[in-house]
């Protein structure tokens, strides 16, 4: 039997405890059939295959990222990006330019900004009003569990003085009771629903550009995690399956959002069902906020005294935690602070005989704060962690702001994996980078933007920051064995870097991505 492809990088890295360290790989029909030395790889050339050279190249089982809304990221790409913006003049400016190049009226949407990297305690929509007084804005911030927005996008919504706050979210008012333009939580959907929604065409295109910018990181598996719309959720099954006849660049794991439940029980629809480019996953739950907007769930108070929001409370985590289980869909729970992951891992425990009875595997997103006598729980109860380490570098200001007392509890990823917890890693683009190498130097080397380190005794060696972006996060979605790993039988799902990330982890570049032995992104 000859290959299809035969890559001979200078190292592959195959994630296989059995065999670490190769020189050769090689693939046939979407699948790895050797994985070796160089000299046995020859073996296995025929008159059709092409042998890639690629010295000085490291060859890796392609990365996943276990925490994605993949449309938006898709649609964010075209929109004002605010994630680099250092000041609030900068994002000022950024909005300006944006407004230069719309005719008046229409809409100029963006999303990253952040209260603490900007030094400020509030936002106001006469600082937007003043560089697009003709044009409605909607600016998320880098949570995207907030939005800043000018008075016309107000006026458009109806949203006054006389507007009430919506259950979980604050309508930000100024001593007359008027909105000052920061919408926390669900009131940004006060907005944010209103706004004329892409077409199908707008739609298509904006999965397209997200695949390709997430093939060219070495990306080629991700975990889509709901909160997107309906007509979203059909585009992107479109695209994913394949079914438009077009070869998809990543394949896709979807959740639902839990609030489904009943409609895809009622059909049969269930976690597991799809193929080997997009498939059914869990139900997504949202246990809380966010950090950035105040509003993550904790056991002792902010030092304002407030303890976050729990947006889907115990009883409903309780309830639809068992719900989920009996149509077959793992449950999947955001949860950022500590109070937040409890409530998670105590609905969890009170309900593992119907999800284990299924077969299903849990997991937390974020985790990113969690009280020392939760670590070891989460490990025996076999919930996955689902971690964004890039998301460690621009909280930790906010971290060591406001947990002084707690610092302990913040990204506990080295207790986790010691505990015995699998890690599976992402991005939550288009919150934060999808940049893997980005993820994999916050999950070694634990830097905060303002240049301190946090928690540095939960640092990770490089190898296991991979395995977590590879056969972790293929655990999560029950592919072990046949992603995140180069064996014989597996998917020939492969990143080629220009060198291999344990001998150095600045100035990675991607030369190359395949997704079942096809590229693409070649920039070989």
């Amino acid at each position: 039997m000859t290959a299809d492809v035969l890559l001979l990088p200078g190292r592959v890295r195959t994630g296989d405890p059995a065999q670490p360290l190769a020189e050769a790989v090689a693939w046939r029909a979407g699948r790895v059939a050797y994985v070796g030395d160089r000299a046995g790889a020859h073996a296995l050339v025929g008159p059709t295959t092409r042998v890639l050279e690629a010295p000085g190249a490291c060859a890796l089982p392609g990365f996943h990222d276990a925490h994605v809304h993949l449309t938006q990221h898709g649609l964010e790409l075209s929109q004002v990006r605010l994630d680099d913006a250092d000041t609030l003049d900068e994002g000022l400016r950024r909005v300006a330019e944006a407004v230069r190049a719309r005719p008046a009226g229409s809409w100029v949407l963006g999303a990253g900004f952040a209260l603490q990297r900007w030094g400020v305690a509030t936002l106001r929509r006469e600082d937007l009003d003043r560089v697009a007084p003709h044009h409605p804005v909607l600016l998320r911030s880098q949570d995207h569990h907030s939005a800043w927005v000018n008075t016309a996008a107000l006026a458009f919504a109806g949203v006054d003085a006389a507007t009430p706050d919506p259950e979980h979210g604050t309508v930000v008012r100024d001593d007359e009771g008027a909105p000052t333009g920061l919408l926390l939580e669900r009131a940004l959907h006060l907005v944010w629903d209103r706004l004329p929604r892409p077409d199908a065409a707008a739609l298509a295109a904006a999965l397209d550009e997200a695949a390709a910018d997430l093939a060219a990181r070495g990306i080629t598996t991700v975990h889509h995690m709901a909160y997107e719309p309906p007509s979203y959720w059909r585009a992107l099954a479109g695209k994913a399956s394949r079914a438009d006849g077009d070869a998809y660049p990543l394949r896709v794991w979807a959740a639902i959002p839990h609030a489904d439940l009943e409609h895809a029980a009622a059909i049969g629809l269930a976690g597991g069902q799809g193929g080997d480019f997009f498939v059914v996953g869990g139900a997504k739950f949202f246990a809380d906020g966010a950090l950035g907007s105040r509003t993550a769930w904790t056991l002792e108070p902010y030092p304002d005294g407030g303890t976050g929001v729990a947006v889907d409370g115990p009883d409903v985590l309780h309830e639809r935690f068992a719900l989920a289980a009996d149509a077959g869909f793992a449950p999947v729970a955001h949860a950022i602070g500590d109070a937040a992951n409890r409530a998670v891992l105590d609905a969890l425990e009170a309900t593992a005989p119907r999800w284990r009875a299924a077969g299903l595997r849990p997991r937390i997103e974020h985790v990113q704060h969690l009280h020392r006598a939760d670590i070891e729980r989460l490990a025996r109860l076999g919930v996955v962690a689902s971690m964004q380490p890039i998301h460690l570098t621009f909280d930790a200001p906010s971290v060591r702001a406001l947990f002084a007392d707690r610092l302990d509890r913040a990204y506990r990823t080295r207790d986790l994996l010691d505990a015995g917890a699998v890690l599976a890693f992402g991005s939550d683009t288009p919150v934060a980078s999808p940049d893997p190498f980005r993820g994999l130097r916050a999950a070694v080397g634990r830097m905060g933007v303002d240049g301190a380190p946090l928690g540095p005794d939960q640092a990770l060696t490089v190898e296991e920051a991979l395995r977590a972006y590879g056969a972790g996060a293929a655990f999560a979605i029950g592919r072990e064995g046949r992603s995140g790993v180069l064996r014989v039988g597996a998917d020939a799902d492969v990143a080629l870097l220009d060198h291999d990330p344990v001998d150095d982890l600045d100035d990675l570049a991607v030369r190359a991505t395949f997704l079942a032995g096809e590229a693409t992104f070649d920039a070989l």
